[in-house]
């Protein structure tokens, strides 16, 4: 080999190793003093390895090129970063997309609301009625509440049906009772603009008065409307209009009743005893009767009579007020069963004179076999 290509052997070796890579940085040496080897290190074995490889490929190259320059090799370098996934042992680690994540389908079942329609449609109301007393001191009709069954579907205010059940054409009382109310009036509204007041609008007929006629009849479809509107202690007074006007002339006396009227309006135009409560008719006991009265010494007196006219059951009691006044009564039946022994319950004072019964009111605590009466055909 010439001197030539000494040279140009000398410029290629140098040219290689300047090409050559780097080798990697050996790690950082821990402080730790030990025994040297006189063995050489292995970055620098590899170092000279790799140069002899390039010699040994560089050369055969060279010499088919006629001994020519060698051109640049361009290298491209790729570097590659390993990705390290340190699991955590309990954690989920995820690489990619977003995970998913389906939750259990939860199911909840509830039961479906139960709801019981009312029988029939039926509605129970509170009406009073009247009855001419037995032995009548003074021929004034009394006065006695029911409990019946109407058909109202939806169910309404009771109020509006109670009255609307006394203008009924389809009214019939139970034997030994009667209404004095026309029928064919209809009930337009019901309304509470105030504490203890309702105003009840109706129809023109209302005008006409009673169906029995006269003054005390008038005063007694009064009383049974007053007493049916006036059905609980937070209702103390009703007011009459038609067609939202007041009432300046009502009957055949044309009565004045543009203002509210209570149950002492025309306490003068009915029976000495009056009941309050009713008497159911389905025979449950205790029964508690009610009422009030403008007696003698204010004793009102009971009867239970059997089927055959025995008194089965008796007692008395004191009102609030008698002899001139009007008072409030009240009987407690405990310990006779009514289911067992349908009666008729009479209330009444005695005479002073002969102590016979006087003013009587007689309510049978049984109508037929089934619940509150049903007299509206």
């Amino acid at each position: 080999m010439s001197r030539s290509d000494d040279r140009k052997m000398k410029e290629l070796a140098d040219r290689l190793v300047a090409m050559s890579p780097e080798p990697p940085p050996y790690p950082e040496e821990v402080s730790v003093t030990q025994r040297e080897d006189s063995k050489p290190r292995p970055a620098l074995v590899f170092a000279g390895a790799a140069l002899a490889v390039l010699l040994l490929a560089a050369i055969p190259i060279l010499l088919a090129r006629g001994g020519g320059e060698v051109d640049p090799v361009a290298t491209s370098t790729t570097s590659t970063v390993a990705s390290t996934v340190t699991t955590v042992p309990g954690a989920s680690t995820t690489t990619g997309a977003a995970p998913t994540t389906t939750d259990p389908a939860v199911t909840t079942t509830q039961p479906a609301p139960t709801t019981t329609p009312p029988d029939d449609d039926v509605q129970g109301v509170f009406v009073f009625l009247t009855q001419t007393p037995e032995n009548s001191f003074s021929g004034n009709p009394a006065l006695v509440p029911f409990i019946t069954n109407i058909a109202a579907s939806p169910p309404e205010d009771s109020v509006a049906v109670a009255l609307s059940t006394l203008f009924n054409p389809g009214l019939t009382p139970p034997q030994g009772f009667d209404s004095h109310v026309r029928p064919g009036t209809i009930v337009q509204s019901v309304d509470e603009p105030s504490e203890g007041l309702r105003v009840v609008d109706l129809s023109p007929e209302f005008l006409e008065g009673s169906v029995s006629g006269g003054a005390l009849g008038d005063f007694t479809m009064l009383n049974q409307m007053i007493y049916t509107a006036t059905d609980d202690e937070m209702w103390t007074e009703v007011l009459f209009t038609v067609n939202g006007e007041p009432v300046t002339q009502f009957g055949s006396e044309g009565l004045d009743i543009s203002s509210p009227l209570s149950r002492e309006s025309f306490l003068d135009q009915v029976n000495s005893v009056n009941l309050e409560t009713a008497i159911t008719g389905i025979g449950e006991f205790p029964q508690v009767i009610e009422g009030i009265a403008n007696v003698f010494e204010a004793t009102v007196s009971l009867e239970l009579v059997d089927g055959e006219g025995n008194v089965v059951y008796e007692d008395f009691t004191t009102a609030t007020c008698g002899t001139g006044c009007w008072g409030d009564f009240s009987f407690l039946i405990e310990d006779f069963d009514f289911a067992a022994n349908p009666v008729m319950v009479r209330v009444f004072w005695h005479s002073a004179e002969d102590g016979s019964p006087v003013d009587v009111v007689s309510v049978p605590s049984s109508w037929g076999e089934d619940g509150p009466w049903d007299f509206v055909s």
